[in-house]
């Protein structure tokens, strides 16, 4: 249905003389990632503004998409389990905050946030199995996936000085997020290799 919808637009804009005709499969490939990410995140406002956490969702959204992009790790062979999988894991910061906020001490979340930015660092990026990289993209995304640690780290620390518990929450299982499903990336491609 998406690739379709992605086909029309593209069809349209071929017409119009928008796209060339040897840049077809690129505009297509971009209009239906451009879909997608566009309903993934129509959804997640939607579950959080339900849930009343909205801005909880916003901030775990902003943390967890961009460092996972460039860190990478395990990955779901389809659109829809993608998306499904993106569902549940929002589900994760809703349902867990008061949880793991009243039960943990506070040095016991640092050391957490510590190793999970410390699994972060050594396995950065993290190949999955439907996408391997050659040694200019493994140091490209360890570079950026670096940067955009040491940036989440800056704002993580601002947040939790603050006292700003819901956003800092939301930062720190992101972080714990991503270490696991790296860890899980590295499993996987030794298993699958």
């Amino acid at each position: 249905m998406i690739a379709e919808f992605a086909k029309k637009i593209n069809e349209m804009l071929t017409q119009k003389g928008i796209v060339q005709k040897e840049d077809v499969e690129m505009y297509q490939y971009g209009i239906e990632n451009g879909i997608v990410v566009a309903g993934n995140l129509l959804v997640s406002a939607i579950f959080g503004i339900v849930t009343g956490r909205l801005g909880l969702v916003l901030v775990f959204l902003l943390f967890y998409a961009t460092l996972r992009s460039y860190s990478g790790g395990i990955h779901c062979k389809s659109r829809i389990g993608c998306f499904l999988m993106s569902m549940a894991i929002l589900l994760i910061p809703v349902c867990t905050y008061w949880i793991v906020i009243e039960v943990l001490t506070k040095p016991v979340i640092l050391m957490i946030s510590i190793l999970a930015v410390v699994v972060i660092i050594a396995l950065s990026p993290v190949e999955s199995i439907n996408k391997s990289l050659d040694m200019e993209e493994i140091k490209y995304y360890a570079r950026v996936s670096y940067c955009i640690t040491a940036l989440q780290v800056c704002v993580l620390a601002i947040l939790y000085c603050k006292g700003w518990w819901d956003y800092f929450y939301a930062g720190y299982i992101s972080f714990v997020l991503v270490a696991v499903f790296m860890i899980m990336g590295k499993i996987a491609i030794k298993h699958y290799a």
